[in-house]
């Protein structure tokens, strides 16, 4: 008797729904069963209650247009869903390769995979069904290549991803040392914060701390 999978997708065009469906029911080691939702306000109030799914494949842009959502991106979800004890696995099947959301998706939230959709993706996606089901994980060559040079060029850490929040809520850089300090981190002189700062700056291309602010905000570098 083949093993009962079940999976929760968060599509919001029907026709890429179907495709996927119809893709993944060519996966003859497994007993899929796939349930599609629009949204990710649907999505959640299935994950957050008693449920049985094994799976959840999201994409990240999830369009919102002609209705508002409380949860407006895949993103968000999969930051809620983290912080349930129930969460399935799960993953992103999204076009967003940029290094920053790539390494906060899998570095940070840590999910199971990540696909970038292409010419070959729903092939990658129905192959990466068996390793995930074995408790591995799979992410296309292009999330690893990027993720690479992401981190041969810069890292941003956890102490940076602070400093913006802060920033963004409207904390002075004089104000951040002592506040640093409260939550425990070390070496956070605002000489050490002003070069945090700066090479931020460097990276995302900004010119003032109000646009890196607002570009890295923008890229969900940080969660306000």
């Amino acid at each position: 008797m083949k093993e009962i999978k079940n999976i929760l997708l968060v599509e919001d065009f029907s026709d890429s729904a179907k495709g996927i469906i119809e893709r993944l029911s060519g996966l003859t080691k497994y007993q899929l069963n796939v349930d599609w939702v629009s949204n990710c306000d649907l999505a959640y109030s299935k994950l957050s209650q008693k449920h049985n799914y094994h799976l959840l494949i999201t994409d990240l842009q999830i369009n919102s247009e002609d209705q508002h959502y409380t949860i407006e991106t895949g993103e968000d979800l999969i930051i809620k869903l983290k912080k349930l004890a129930n969460c399935p696995k799960i993953i992103v099947y999204s076009m967003i390769d940029q290094a920053a959301i790539l390494d906060l998706i899998i570095n940070i939230q840590e999910v199971d995979g990540y696909i970038i959709k292409g010419r070959r993706s729903l092939e990658e996606l129905t192959n990466s069904l068996p390793l995930i089901f074995l408790d591995s994980t799979y992410y296309s060559k292009k999330v690893k290549t990027t993720l690479n040079k992401y981190r041969d060029t810069f890292q941003i850490s956890k102490l940076d991803r602070i400093i913006l929040k802060h920033l963004y809520l409207g904390y002075k850089i004089n104000e951040l040392p002592e506040l640093l300090s409260k939550k425990g981190y070390k070496a956070t002189s605002q000489a050490t914060i002003e070069n945090h700062i700066r090479n931020l700056k460097d990276y995302f291309d900004a010119k003032t701390t109000i646009q890196l602010v607002a570009i890295t905000k923008e890229k969900k570098v940080f969660m306000a």
